[in-house]
């Protein structure tokens, strides 16, 4: 059975297509360097539109005559109250702009005009370098470093210093454990559950803030938050995994980018934590086979977060103490405490088990 690799690797080589939904410019060049917060390309997505109809307005006997009234042209862009079309003569008859906007099209004696226009931009969110330019749509940034993959992201991009120590990373992240040495910082917690917590990393600002885990209630105010804010493990009060906090406090001090993603598990594109490092990284994979003696993560209660080596994958079905039936593996945690665990409650995080080392 193939299995989602969730990353959280010392030394990986990092690549990612960053591209707009629809033309646009690119603002960036083969060879570039780059830093999360850099915009590669951008565009302007009409919103708000609006009909002027030449044709009914006029009382004209067909589109065509409405048509060769008007005396604009698609691109052109009017002010309020400028002349679209108009009949001449004696007693001329005019139309005018409703309102500020660009012509975009003239069909069926009909004047669509846009009036409303937002910008979408598309940045790198990762420190390194352009690889490949895509045609008015993005391009493709290559690393290598450390890439942790999380599961919940509130769709901003930060980086800063990474500051942290082994007992703020196990603890609560609350308004007192946060001080103005940390503004412009990444930081790191097991968990939240206090909205205040939020409001005031925010007030300082932070850099950017990676967890364990988070109350649910807090999403809508996380989503307020203007710095990047990525769970590890999902939703609750879980800490975060002990390989993903060896790597994160081996790598403290370091310059840590956030790229705070939505998962798109049609894509693939998810939240991430990287330290750009100068080194070559290994291959990246994104799936894998299930195969005893990796490294697992389990994503179900009631071992939510936690680490284990696969001892054995279960022939046929396993039975499961609910009375299910289904694709299971003998796990074995840390603790040598053992568990039949679903196929699907799980994620490989090192496949050949190089980082963790094996168990007994």
């Amino acid at each position: 059975m193939h299995a989602l690799v969730t990353q959280i690797h010392p030394l990986v080589q990092i690549r990612r297509n960053r591209s707009l939904p629809v033309p646009g410019t690119v603002l960036v060049r083969v060879g570039q360097k780059v830093i999360p917060t850099e915009i590669l390309a951008e565009t302007n997505v009409p919103s708000q539109h609006y009909l002027v109809d030449v044709f009914r307005s006029l009382g004209m006997k067909n589109t065509t005559e409405a048509e060769k009234l008007v005396n604009r042209k698609i691109g052109d862009q009017l002010d309020k109250q400028d002349i679209i079309a108009e009949t001449g003569g004696f007693f001329s008859r005019v139309i005018r702009a409703p309102m500020p906007g660009k012509i975009v099209a003239i069909k069926n004696g009909q004047v669509l005009l846009e009036t409303d226009s937002h910008k979408i931009t598309v940045q790198s969110g990762l420190t390194g370098s352009v690889v490949e330019v895509i045609k008015d749509r993005g391009a493709v940034v290559e690393t290598n470093g450390m890439l942790i993959q999380g599961v919940w992201g509130n769709e901003r991009i930060g980086f800063g210093p990474f500051l942290v120590d082994a007992d703020a990373i196990e603890k609560e992240l609350t308004p007192a454990s946060l001080s103005i040495t940390l503004r412009g910082a990444v930081i790191a917690a097991a968990f939240c559950t206090q909205e205040e917590s939020l409001i005031t990393a925010g007030s300082l600002p932070v850099g950017g803030l990676i967890l364990g885990s988070m109350n649910p209630e807090l999403i809508s105010c996380a989503m307020k938050q203007n710095f990047p804010i990525v769970l590890l493990e999902g939703f609750g009060q879980n800490g975060i995994n002990d390989l993903a906090k060896n790597l994160l406090l081996s790598n403290s001090k370091r310059e840590i980018s956030i790229h705070a993603a939505k998962w798109d598990r049609f894509t693939g594109n998810r939240p991430e934590v990287v330290v750009s490092l100068p080194a070559e990284g290994e291959s990246y994979r994104e799936v894998a086979e299930f195969a005893s003696g990796q490294a697992v993560r389990v994503h179900a209660n009631p071992y939510s977060g936690r680490v284990g080596w696969i001892q054995n994958i279960i022939s046929g079905l396993a039975s499961l103490p609910n009375g299910l039936r289904t694709t299971a593996a003998a796990i074995k945690f840390q603790n040598n405490e053992s568990a039949i665990i679903p196929l699907i409650n799980l994620d490989i995080i090192d496949i050949e088990n190089r980082f963790l080392g094996k168990t007994e």
